[in-house]
């Protein structure tokens, strides 16, 4: 017997495909779900049943049910296994537990990979063809066509620094390879054969980088290697003129020297959907940038992850109780 700690939508949508992968496995299942009553919490006996758990967006998103869960994790001291919906893993409570009682953590690791590329290379287009101005221009119902000097540069041609060459970057590669765009691709782990760049270099190698790009790209993880990896010294290397797409993490970006680039013009532009604190604060100079595009770190969103973070947990799940190597481990430790 399996005790699986998930969310009530969770059973109802997904349950049974999960009761059956674990049954071919020779193993039942049964289910607790965090109570939604504020304040209220697991009892240490149903916490000490918990074999393992999925924290999904519909307990991320409701503050009671997480904390719940929070706290049901940490005291389930029987757990073995965390899956986490997320493609990171944030630093917490419950998933410092995890490391230190020595469990398995995995994540759904590419299975926003789409919507978060597509938001990147939305934001790369708008910035590309001119619409922020046209936007200005339409909220103050002015013709503003592009003329002479202000006339945009073609995108084929242009070089993309794609800072994280993981699923997001992958698939961002793959959306600017057909716009013509050159990939110079940059991350630790060696080239693999279906790496969609044109390039691929060490981390240690972004300063000789930088000056070629048209485009910085940030898809990588927030690791202790990469918190203010795109510092004041690194604008300084970047070529006058070039644009900046965050769909990662904000602290992997020194924002005030991101808001001098841009108010001195060594950027052109950014995208970001990531910010050193959010919600970003209504004081921020960033959200009144006419050269700057905000969005609320919701680049993944899209009604098909749900789905394709259940699948990735239940497929774990018939791996586990098969004891074979699971997707996307995290290593913690």
């Amino acid at each position: 017997m399996i005790t699986a700690l998930v969310s009530k939508q969770f059973v109802a949508g997904f349950g049974d495909p999960l009761k059956t992968v674990a049954e071919r496995g020779g193993k039942t299942v049964q289910f607790i779900t965090p109570p939604e009553e504020q304040g209220a919490r697991l009892s240490p006996a149903d916490c000490d049943r918990i074999d393992c758990a999925f924290i999904d967006r519909d307990i991320r998103f409701n503050d009671q049910v997480f904390a719940a869960f929070s706290d049901a994790v940490v005291a389930a001291k029987n757990s073995k296994w965390l899956h986490i919906a997320s493609s990171g893993v944030t630093p917490s409570p419950f998933i410092t537990a995890m490391v230190e009682r020595r469990a398995t953590v995995t994540s759904s690791t590419g299975s926003n990979a789409e919507p978060v590329a597509q938001t990147g290379f939305t934001g790369l287009l708008m910035l590309a063809r001119g619409f922020p101005d046209y936007i200005q221009g339409q909220r103050k119902h002015e013709w503003r066509p592009m003329r002479g000097a202000s006339l945009p540069d073609d995108l084929r041609g242009q070089t993309v620094l794609l800072i994280g060459v993981g699923a997001i970057g992958k698939t961002f590669a793959g959306y600017a390879r057909a716009f013509g765009l050159k990939i110079i691709g940059v991350r630790r782990s060696p080239r693999a054969a279906d790496d969609p760049v044109d390039e691929l270099h060490h981390p240690s190698k972004l300063p000789e980088l930088l000056p070629r790009a048209d485009w910085i790209v940030i898809a990588c993880p927030l690791t202790k290697e990469t918190r203010n990896l795109v510092n004041a010294d690194a604008f300084k290397h970047m070529r006058k003129g070039a644009r900046l797409i965050n769909i990662a993490r904000g602290e992997v970006v020194d924002e005030e020297a991101l808001i001098e680039a841009l108010r001195s013009g060594r950027l052109a532009g950014a995208a970001l959907d990531a910010h050193t604190q959010e919600p970003l604060p209504a004081d921020s100079p960033l959200w009144d940038l006419p050269n700057v595009i905000v969005s609320p770190h919701n680049a993944s969103a899209s009604n098909g992850n749900e789905k394709r973070c259940a699948e990735i947990f239940i497929a774990n799940m018939g791996h586990w109780v098969r004891g074979e190597p699971m997707l996307n481990v995290q290593k913690l430790a």
